[in-house]
């Protein structure tokens, strides 16, 4: 792989990063609520999520999601109402004084949240369905080089999102003194609401 090609990625997994999507609020959403070790739980959930990603590229699976249409409506269905769920929550902790805001026991919660997120996020698999092969090739070896591409990316983003998640967890500790907590919730309930109505209507390639 060329090394202006490698350039091209970096900088397309920075934009990828950068752009606000569930990721994004999982973390910074967990970590405004419960401080910086639930952010950063988010972050280890959506990392294994990557891991999840770079195996099917891997084995060859993750062209599966646009050979077999069915499959990538199932995943995209299931990524609907999942975001919905977690915006319904959101929405009732809002109108439950410190419903959402109760302190986490563990770190299972926001760690989960990351890695369905990002599992089943169809977007994130068009993405890498789109651009790989204009990387990587058609040829035996693009599926080893596919997963290292999809590492860098996942790096990338776990660099962004814990500065997400510090940023996040300062900003929560004087929200979490205030009324401001109740708005942030309803913020984030109606984001993940948009979202999962986004994701529903998202189409195959």
């Amino acid at each position: 792989m060329l090394d202006h090609s490698l350039l091209a990625w970096i900088a397309l997994s920075v934009g990828l990063a950068v752009t606000p999507g569930p990721d994004t609020m999982v973390v910074a959403g967990n970590a405004a609520r419960n401080g910086l070790r639930a952010g950063m739980a988010g972050v280890a959930g959506i990392l294994v999520g990557g891991l999840w990603y770079m195996a099917l590229c891997g084995f060859g699976f993750l062209s599966v999601l646009a050979v077999f249409p069915m499959l990538f409506t199932i995943v995209k269905i299931a990524g609907a109402l999942y975001l919905g769920w977690l915006g319904a929550r959101a929405l009732i902790g809002a109108l439950r004084a410190g419903g959402e805001q109760a302190a986490l026991r563990s770190s299972a919660q926001p760690f989960r949240q990351g890695l369905f997120t990002t599992a089943l996020n169809p977007k994130v698999a068009l993405f890498f369905l789109a651009i790989l092969p204009q990387f990587v090739g058609r040829d035996a070896g693009a599926p080893v080089r596919g997963m290292l591409l999809i590492g860098i990316a996942y790096a990338i983003g776990a660099v962004w999102l814990s500065g997400v998640a510090l940023v996040a967890a300062r900003a929560g500790r004087a929200a979490r003194q205030s009324s401001l907590m109740r708005w942030f919730e309803g913020a984030l309930g109606t984001a993940y609401l948009a979202l999962a109505g986004r994701m529903a209507f998202v189409r195959n390639i």
